[in-house]
């Protein structure tokens, strides 16, 4: 195992998720360059860490706060308490570690949206119940300043989607950030 993930498994023992005598079997999730993911299987226990890199995996030297764990983190709390079947549920945060724990959601009954059209499989009432969400989502936290301010740092936002075509655009877009 690496550090990072022997302080992880440290930290999830600390909080009780990975009992004693218990060895977890970690299996990493892929899909993202954002973060490491795994599926932890300790005793009868299944669950998904996700830790937030400082150094995304891509080419370029780009990098983020792994605070914006703590923004993922306080949505996916919002958005549970306005749609809970919408999001996985929050086990345990850790934001000095930059991870947090959620329950597992099985692939076989909660398929990955982008995959599925990916593959050309658009189902029309799935897409409903995601819009609905959406709408209760929306709803439940429109116009509350004090859950604005759990997403007030720019500084997040800047570093993990606007830097990174700025500091290196695709060369299809470099020419549209040139001086006229």
């Amino acid at each position: 195992m690496t550090d990072a993930l022997d302080a992880t498994v440290a930290g999830l023992r600390r909080l009780g998720l990975i009992l004693a005598g218990n060895e977890p079997e970690l299996t990493p999730l892929t899909g993202g360059v954002a973060s490491d993911i795994w599926l932890v299987r300790a005793g009868s226990r299944e669950f998904v860490v996700k830790r937030a890199l400082e150094k995304l995996r891509v080419a370029a030297d780009w990098r983020a706060p792994v605070s914006r764990n703590a923004s993922e983190v306080a949505w996916f709390r919002h958005a549970g308490m306005a749609a809970p079947d919408a999001v996985p549920v929050i086990l345990a945060h850790d934001p000095a570690q930059g991870y947090f724990v959620m329950n597992y959601l099985p692939p076989a009954s909660h398929p990955v949206w982008k995959r599925e059209l990916q593959a050309g499989r658009a189902d029309p009432t799935f897409a409903a119940k995601v819009g609905a969400s959406l709408a209760m989502i929306h709803a439940s936290t429109a116009g509350h300043l004090e859950i604005a301010q759990d997403f007030n740092d720019n500084t997040l936002f800047r570093a993990i989607r606007l830097e990174p075509i700025w500091n290196s655009p695709p060369p299809n877009i470099r020419r549209f950030l040139a001086p006229c």
